[in-house]
């Protein structure tokens, strides 16, 4: 017994991925635990319903009883004014509303980061410069940009992608520079300098891996925003349009009708506000979480 206690204590640990010890400090957080979980059911709703959903979105019932029928077995969500099933709209719509939420991330994580580490990083004069557009670009409000895209590049998803990318990276490029003029004063990255390493080398390999934690958290409430910004657009009428199904457009066709059929706005926004809260509370938990500075989990 003594022998094998000594090999066992003689044994190194094994070493855990940065992730795993994430996922350990995400369970200590119970609200953004569940946000986690809540938004891969939803994501994996989205990815599923491209192999087919129970119903298809776009077919009509020819029976009359089943036209703007309320929520039962046979139509979990009810139906619309075309006999189409809501819950299968709901599915299908899904698809798009957190595909344009993840693009959106991507493009402000792109041009965002970019346009953040040549600020931060150079300093001086440039940094001032490039600053002051986003100083500019932050006083216009956004939905009025995003109304007058989608006035000059017309109704669709691409000026929908378009309109949300062009307003979200702004936020992400000031986080990245403020990252990057605190990171840059540290001592590895003069000892890259003394190496020999160029500036595009210390940024990609020192000083960006360093500040992704804050970056990550950032697009965590990017996903949500650009969500809500398109079911706006899509509400007033400057979205998305038929044949193009996504949460936003259900809200605007159920609003025509709340009084007298509440089922139709109801569930797709159901949807909204579920997705959007759990965006938010898993970002707040990985605030926590990705924070070397926090003392909540330690010891």
């Amino acid at each position: 017994m003594t022998a094998s206690l000594n090999t066992a204590l003689e044994q190194p640990a094994k070493p855990v991925s940065r992730v795993a010890l994430a996922f350990a400090r995400l369970k200590k957080i119970p609200a953004a635990y569940v946000a986690f979980w809540v938004v891969c059911l939803i994501c994996l709703m989205a990815i599923l319903s491209a192999a087919g959903v129970p119903l298809s979105p776009y077919a009509f019932d020819q029976a009359t009883d089943d036209l703007l029928v309320a929520p039962s077995m046979k139509h979990p969500m009810g139906t619309d004014e075309l006999g189409r099933d809501l819950f299968a709209r709901v599915i299908y719509g899904s698809r798009l509303s957190i595909a344009i939420g993840f693009v959106t991330a991507g493009v402000a994580f792109l041009l965002g980061t970019t346009y953040g580490a040549i600020s931060g990083y150079c300093g001086g004069k440039i940094d001032t410069l490039l600053m002051r557009g986003v100083d500019i670009a932050y006083s216009l409000p956004d939905l009025l940009v995003m109304i007058l895209i989608g006035v000059l590049v017309g109704k669709g998803t691409f000026g929908i992608l378009f309109a949300l990318g062009l307003v979200s990276w702004m936020g992400t490029a000031r986080l990245v520079r403020a990252q990057l003029l605190q990171l840059k004063e540290e001592e590895f990255v003069e000892a890259a300098k003394a190496a020999g390493q160029d500036g595009f080398t210390i940024v990609m390999k020192h000083l960006l891996p360093n500040a992704m934690g804050p970056i990550i958290v950032a697009l965590t409430f990017t996903v949500p925003s650009a969500i809500l910004s398109e079911s706006t657009l899509s509400f007033i009428g400057l979205g998305l349009s038929a044949p193009e199904c996504s949460w936003g457009t259900l809200a605007s066709d159920g609003w025509r009708s709340l009084r007298a059929h509440p089922h139709l706005l109801g569930f797709p926004s159901l949807f909204i506000f579920l997705t959007v809260l759990s965006f938010n509370a898993l970002g707040d938990g990985l605030r926590d979480v990705l924070d070397p500075r926090t003392r909540l989990f330690k010891g």
